[in-house]
């Protein structure tokens, strides 16, 4: 019976392991969102274009804000498979993809099998994994490379192997290049908590940590190398509105620590509860069950330890969030970094549902039951105000859907794992809606492709952007050409060229009296900060602004 039982179980493992792989292919080739994903793809692309791996560059000027880490994978994934959205996000998917299988294997070898299974299935459809999978940023990157520092550090405290040393090592260097330092906020805490609790003080003094700090910095030299050689080596250029500035710093102070005590040249504003109910959307649909899950596994651990427990989750989700709760530059996606903790700890608690805390199995069950019908009622609310285009693409989604409930319904599985998987599932159908109804309906009103593309095929080669800053990331990506800025003082010279320009710069035009010619009129919207108005098919048109493709002929 048992036996037949995990048979059924992993059998519907893998059929939603095919629906969520089919729904990621399908948000690999749907246009990138702006401006944080547009302004990577084009810092990569200008890599590429430049056959300058060093510099880092963004609107004509040097570039300085995150390490080049990414920005060098996606560079190689240009090279490789030439410049496209699914080549943006091909490499992000794959690595969290590796995040996943690294969730699992830490799960198996600290708690069973089926743990491990629950919590990469967790870690998988959480709903901002699946956002910054599609608007794809440096988290895919860095959820991964923390997981599995985690892992290797976990193997090497059981296990003494110097491999194991090595490769926490090398996965917290990539964590660090690809984020700053405060990537070992996580690592550190996950570490830290698991020794402290259970005074393992040996491990704690160990003179290893010494050479994992200077392996790891070793690691990391590439990173500094490419600042020196770009900032350091030339304090004459004006970056931040002054000069002499370094890179080597900015990487290991302003960047980090100057954003935490809000001094640094980019600032924020925080709250102190932001992370705390962020996680309850960002994390969904597990997020009260991680609050859940961390008070009780605090709880059964008072007054006394248990050491058979691993305690790397608890510390280094909790810790990780009170220590980000304290900055003033808060963003939802710094969540996810911590989301393999949060999944093995969610697991763990709902496989516990059936022994040691079946008094919550109701409750539980009726939170479920509320999330499945509110998401459902939400995409259908969405869908009636949104009235997209119908795309074939959700009825595979939807049959297989259908065909895996069926399989559920038939099985002999557990009542906590029935629940499990069709709460997966529906998400997983939800999230299908999004990539093939929702994204294709509001990102064609971000104006910078279509511009682009009006371009590429009647002007090429022709395009032109004020050299003001403006963030006209999306245009620049989609241009098949190379991108040319001109200074406000040279626009009379451009006789015959098209700029791409929104209405504070089609002013500049008319101040300066240049003769120009609208060609074309392209209504945007920034889809990043969406409103109501926007979204309601009725009365989009109202929220929208124009931009401008215009002639110079004079």
């Amino acid at each position: 019976m048992e036996k037949n039982q995990n048979q059924q179980e992993k059998a519907l493992f893998f059929l939603i392991l095919i629906l969520y792989v089919f729904i990621t292919i399908i948000g690999l080739p749907v246009d990138l969102i702006e401006p944080d994903a547009t302004l990577y793809a084009t810092i990569s692309r200008t890599m590429i274009e430049n056959s300058d791996i060093i510099n880092l560059y963004s609107l004509g000027h040097d570039w300085l804000d995150k390490p080049h880490l990414p920005f060098w994978i996606t560079a190689l994934s240009f090279k490789i498979f030439g410049v496209s959205n699914w080549a943006y996000k091909l490499p992000a998917i794959l690595t969290f993809f590796f995040g996943i299988w690294m969730t699992f294997k830490f799960a198996q070898k600290n708690y069973s099998t089926k743990v491990a299974y629950f919590a990469a299935i967790i870690l998988a459809i959480s709903t901002h994994s699946i956002i910054s999978n599609f608007d794809v940023k440096a988290e895919p990157y860095l959820t991964a490379f923390i997981i599995a520092s985690i892992y290797y550090f976990d193997r090497y405290l059981k296990k003494n192997t110097h491999k194991s040393f090595i490769l926490a090592c090398l996965f917290s260097g990539l964590a660090i290049m690809t984020k700053g330092i405060f990537s070992m906020i996580p690592i550190a805490a996950a570490l830290g908590g698991e020794l402290l609790l259970k005074r393992n003080w040996k491990q704690l003094f160990n003179p290893s940590w010494i050479f994992a700090f200077l392996l790891i910095f070793l690691i990391i030299l590439p990173e500094l190398i490419a600042l020196y050689l770009q900032f350091d080596l030339h304090p004459e250029k004006v970056v931040f509105n002054k000069t002499g500035v370094s890179g080597i710093r900015f990487f290991f102070w302003d960047s980090q620590f100057g954003r935490f005590f809000n001094t640094a040249p980019i600032k924020g504003s925080g709250d102190i509860f932001f992370f705390f109910h962020t996680i309850l959307w960002a994390f969904l649909p597990w997020g009260i069950l991680f609050y859940i899950a961390s008070f009780l596994k605090i709880k059964r651990n008072i007054p006394k330890i248990q050491i058979s427990e691993e305690f790397y989750t608890l510390s280094g989700s909790v810790i990780t969030i009170a220590i980000f709760s304290l900055s003033q530059f808060q963003l939802a996606h710094y969540t996810n970094i911590i989301f393999p903790f949060m999944a093995i700890l969610v697991a763990d608690f709902l496989l516990k549902l059936s022994s040691i805390y079946q008094k919550f199995q109701r409750s539980i069950t009726c939170l479920f039951w509320f999330q499945n019908s509110s998401i459902l009622i939400a995409i259908i609310i969405l869908h009636y105000f949104l009235k997209p285009n119908f795309n074939s693409l959700i009825i595979p989604i939807i049959v297989f859907t259908i065909f895996i409930l069926w399989e559920i319904y038939h099985s002999e599985i557990s009542k906590t794992m029935n629940l499990f998987l069709i709460s997966v599932v529906i998400f997983l159908v939800c999230y299908g809606y999004l990539f093939s109804h929702f994204y294709p309906t509001i990102l064609p009103f971000q104006s910078g492709k279509n511009a682009a593309s009006f371009i590429n095929n009647n002007f090429d080669g022709k395009a032109r952007l004020l050299d003001n800053r403006y963030h006209h990331f999306g245009f620049e990506f989609y241009l098949k050409t190379p991108l040319i800025r001109v200074d406000t003082l040279q626009i009379h010279q451009e006789k015959g060229k098209v700029f791409y320009l929104d209405k504070k710069e089609l002013a500049i035009l008319n101040r300066k009296n240049i003769d120009f010619q609208i060609i074309k009129e392209i209504p945007n919207f920034q889809v990043s900060k969406l409103s109501p108005q926007f979204l309601s098919e009725s009365t989009r048109n109202q929220s929208l602004e124009t931009r401008f493709l215009v002639m110079v002929t004079d």
